[in-house]
């Protein structure tokens, strides 16, 4: 058994990993040589207001801190763990032995943050307006199977236009759905791999064995998915590099608005003309009724005149 679950993980590693490479591959290409064309060209490809929008509340970018936190101390210790002899362990063990002593303790820690940090976020879809919302705009949806055969086009060069996201496109679902499966999973493991005695004495040694077969393999799915595809969208894909800086100062700019999330910048700014056109019609009608108060209040007025003039006049 255990030897099966590790051959399926192997295989969805290379296809998911793979997948990855392939789909990045392509887009840096893409993008590279339009923005190669854009420099040779010498001018901006078109011109955008110079806005800004917020992309993470402060709460938002906590939360990305803390998972950002806690992953990395997730991994260097879980791998320190599994391969206590490598070079690089041994390199940070010359740094600090007591931190190669404790590597345990440490790992165990930061599953706990991480953990602490997920019920915080529900705590926040379930309690928040805008988490609500953010919810509902990470749903899957059939567009978001059009929209990956939409950008396989475009990348291949069989269309001239790429599809059009709103806040959300499927790169950012797949890889929010990607971390909530994770997490649950390795929440789960961990535990069993934790608490040893008990869950060998309820699940018997080979229950506690797929779970660490099971915790392994998915840490390497998750590490190299953080690589392969976070970290290219987030630092070298070619539309944001040096590196997209929306998850410290919160805010993103017109321009990546409309490279990145298109539709959502066209509902802003209708959201905006509509609240305009409303501030309008209010200003018309307060303005008008302000009129026709003073237009009252000077009938009023010219009677009361009339009877106080004296007579004879």
């Amino acid at each position: 058994m255990l030897y099966w679950i590790a051959t399926g993980y192997l295989a969805l590693i290379a296809l998911v990993v793979g997948g990855m490479l392939a789909h990045n591959g392509l887009d840096f290409l893409r993008k590279g040589r339009r923005r190669l064309a854009v420099r040779r060209a010498g001018g901006p490809a078109h011109i955008n207001g110079n806005g800004l929008y917020l992309r993470m509340t402060l709460s938002e970018r906590l939360q990305h801190g803390t998972l950002l936190v806690s992953f990395t101390v997730l991994v260097v210790t879980g791998f320190m763990l599994h391969f206590p002899d490598a070079w690089w362990v041994q390199g940070l063990r010359q740094v600090s032995q007591r931190l190669f002593d404790q590597r345990a303790v440490v790992h165990r820690a930061a599953g706990v943050v991480m953990v602490l940090a997920s019920l915080y976020h529900i705590v926040h879809l379930v309690f928040t307006a805008r988490d609500r919302t953010l919810a509902r705009d990470l749903f899957p949806r059939r567009q978001d199977l059009f929209d990956v055969l939409a950008m396989l086009r475009y990348n291949l060069g069989l269309s001239s236009e790429g599809p059009r996201f709103g806040r959300f496109g499927y790169i950012e679902k797949s890889e929010y759905w990607a971390l909530v499966w994770g997490t649950i999973l390795m929440a789960l493991t961990g535990v069993v791999l934790w608490f040893e005695d008990p869950f060998i004495a309820l699940l018997t040694k080979l229950g506690w064995d797929v779970a660490r077969t099971v915790h392994f393999y998915e840490a390497w799915l998750a590490t190299l998915a953080i690589v392969v595809w976070h970290i290219y969208f987030v630092i070298f894909n070619p539309d944001v590099y040096p590196m997209n800086l929306a998850w410290w100062r919160g805010t993103i700019s017109e321009e990546e608005m409309e490279d990145e999330h298109p539709l959502e910048l066209e509902a802003i700014r209708r959201e905006r003309f509509e609240a305009a056109e409303r501030e309008a019609a209010v200003r018309e009608v307060e303005a008008q009724e302000a009129a026709a108060r003073l237009a009252a209040a000077q009938q009023t007025a010219e009677p009361d005149a009339d009877v106080r003039q004296p007579p004879g006049s």
